[in-house]
């Protein structure tokens, strides 16, 4: 039978923070991913999409289950990906058995900035420590302590490993809720075991319709109509996308950006990427849009022409009779006062925007897996 190359962790690439190099030089990003199939191969997918540096490697290696393997690029274990480069490491024989966790260790010579931040336990460590497996003490940067933001992981783009069988890719597709990984962390694996990859294409503060000016504008990505083709089409096996777009464009409504962002352009864009994956044969589930009011003043105003703009795409996806399966996001969370519907006390971070571990949990397991995955037909 012949093998495939399954991706099983992917992240959205973006821009730095424009702090300056946050990142800092001579460190080691170590992060673990829970292999949702056995696999005879690992190989890792590098980009440099938005850098003006290369990122330079003194060494990368990969553990599991008690082994070690250097990753290597044209048979080099020093190697760098210049700005705009996109390339594929060598494939490294390293055997993983489904549910077991795979450590990535990649020591960064050179000063480089942070980018995406998708995963909650990413620890960032002085010099090469990518000599053997551990379990060190998580050093979260001032941004987490300041903001709840993780340690990026800079240059990297995918994780494949070599199965028997295709893994499917389901594509969370979103802004930070998404990339906070609060919700993606599924049940998939338990319901059926081997068979899809829960992959997190969410960049935090982006938008559907919409590019920020300002200090952190260039960090929150392009917006979703130009980088849908890179994070989601360009997916292998890509067998299902979830869209979570839409909660900060409607918090840029102005009179500047009406037009740009409003129920007819929003109905016009997700109509067209629908219509895309279904010529593909990829099933699309479409989540309604969570509450934002009482959001924190540090995130922006938020006012009622941006909640009733809220509330007209949500009773567009309702009603729109276009997805294979309508994920109603917010009557999971939201609760209901005299106002308006807010966030669910309990269940956010405090700032009325983001689910916690308990929100995030319930949307979980509020996802109906059949629906979701198209085997309840």
């Amino acid at each position: 039978m012949d093998a495939h190359w399954s991706m099983i962790w992917h992240q959205a690439m973006t821009c730095s923070f424009q702090e300056g190099k946050a990142f800092g030089w001579n460190k080691t990003v170590v992060f673990n991913i829970k292999a949702p199939a056995a696999g005879t191969g690992l190989r890792l997918k590098f980009s440099n999409r938005f850098g003006s540096v290369p990122y330079e490697f003194g060494s990368v290696v990969a553990f599991a289950g008690g082994q070690s393997c250097p990753i290597t690029l044209r048979g080099q274990r020093c190697f760098s990906i210049a700005p705009g480069g996109l390339t594929t490491s060598d494939p490294a024989p390293l055997t993983v058995q489904r549910g077991e966790e795979i450590q990535i260790r990649l020591y960064y010579t050179n000063a480089i900035l942070d980018s995406n931040m998708i995963e909650a336990q990413a620890n960032l460590l002085k010099g090469d420590r990518t000599g053997q497996y551990g379990t060190e003490k998580q050093k979260k940067p001032l941004l987490a302590r300041i903001m709840g933001v993780y340690n990026a992981i800079p240059s990297l783009e995918g994780v494949e490993i070599q199965t028997e069988e295709p893994v499917q890719a389901i594509v969370a597709f979103g802004d930070s809720i998404t990339a906070l990984s609060q919700w993606t962390k599924g049940r998939l694996d338990k319901a059926y075991p081997g068979e899809y990859a829960l992959l997190n294409s969410g960049i935090s503060g982006n938008c559907l319709l919409y590019e920020p000016e300002g200090l952190f504008g260039a960090v929150f990505g392009e917006m979703g109509i130009k980088r849908f083709r890179r994070d989601v089409l360009e997916i292998p096996n890509l067998k299902v996308v979830i869209f979570g777009l839409g909660v900060n464009d409607v918090a840029y409504l102005s009179e500047k950006t009406v037009r740009q962002v409003s129920l007819e352009a929003f109905r016009e864009a997700i109509t067209g990427m629908v219509e895309e994956l279904h010529r593909r044969g990829v099933r699309v589930v479409m989540q309604t849009i969570t509450p934002r009011l009482g959001v924190a003043q540090t995130m922006g105003k938020y006012d009622r022409n941006m909640e009733t703009l809220r509330l007209q795409y949500n009773n567009w996806i309702r009603s729109a009779n276009l997805f294979d399966y309508l994920f109603d996001a917010e009557a999971v969370v939201r609760e209901e006062r005299p106002d308006g519907y807010y966030y669910g006390e309990g269940l956010h971070l405090g700032d009325h925007l983001h689910p916690n571990q308990t929100g995030g949990q319930k949307l979980a397991d509020a996802f109906d897996l059949e629906k979701l995955t198209g085997r309840g037909k």
